[in-house]
């Protein structure tokens, strides 16, 4: 056995799935040059794959014919190997809240920098830059390997509202929309709406909830923080609102259809 797959395996029996190249190098006592190309040859015979400039995961066999390791066991360790703050969001947040029925390609981070979207084996993780990214409320959940951030069901639903394209379309918003109500705590949702440095997702969310016939959840996001409005705004902000019909509560043009998987369209 060689000393660099020696380390690795050694990193597997305290339970660890990942190191850097300053780990490796420091391990083996090696230098820079003769650590890179050890850990070609490591990658190569796929017992390691790299998510990330000098950052490495071990590939235990259950693993090694994925190519990767699932995001949810690395992203907590690889944003922190980067300095970035993050949290898991949208859909992928939607996800751990019980919108279980989504089959999602891709794991989706919000990030408060640009950030190049890692394909890793069958593994995408897509990163969305929201520059408030640190304002976001969010709760820290446990994984099969440790830890990781995400967005909570308001502050889910809040991004699923802006950041309407990378959520899949009204369709999906408005199937998962259904889900996560289920889980909205009322006095947090206010509290998002009144500290929230955009305010377009209001109108929008509480829209929604009241077509979904949450009209608890809608009549207090209406009465706490609704701000009456003379102009309408679209209800998909990227599409006509040439002959949408208004909802005039909301002032809303609602220039698409609003219908959910798990009922009838509205």
């Amino acid at each position: 056995m060689s000393k660099s797959q020696f380390f690795i395996d050694s990193l597997t029996a305290q339970g660890k799935i990942a190191f850097t190249q300053e780990q490796f190098c420091s391990g083996l006592g090696i230098s820079h040059k003769a650590a890179t190309n050890a850990l070609s040859r490591l990658l190569k015979k796929g017992s390691i794959t790299s998510p990330g400039k000098g950052y490495y995961l071990i590939l235990t066999p259950e693993f090694m014919a994925t190519g990767c390791l699932p995001a949810d066991y690395f992203i907590d360790y690889l944003m922190q190997h980067c300095g970035r703050n993050y949290y898991v969001g949208l859909l992928s947040a939607a996800l751990y809240h019980g919108a279980a029925h989504q089959q999602l390609q891709n794991f989706q981070v919000m990030v408060d920098q640009k950030r190049k979207t890692i394909h890793c084996g069958n593994v995408t993780i897509n990163f969305i830059q929201n520059n408030h990214c640190i304002q976001i409320p969010k709760q820290k959940i446990k994984t099969r390997t440790g830890y990781m951030f995400i967005s909570t069901p308001e502050a889910t639903a809040m991004d699923l509202l802006i950041y309407m394209r990378q959520s899949g379309g009204m369709p999906r918003i408005v199937t998962v929309i259904e889900e996560l109500a289920e889980v909205i705590s009322k006095d947090k949702l206010i509290n998002l709406a009144r500290q929230s440095v955009t305010y377009h997702w209001v109108p929008r969310l509480g829209y929604l909830l009241e077509f979904l016939g949450y009209n608890e959840l809608a009549d207090s996001l209406y009465d706490s923080c609704f701000k009456h409005h003379t102009d309408y705004i679209p209800l998909v902000p990227y599409a006509t609102m040439t002959q949408a019909l208004r909802d005039k509560k909301w002032r809303l043009a609602v220039n698409a259809k609003v219908e959910s998987d798990l009922n009838d369209t509205y």
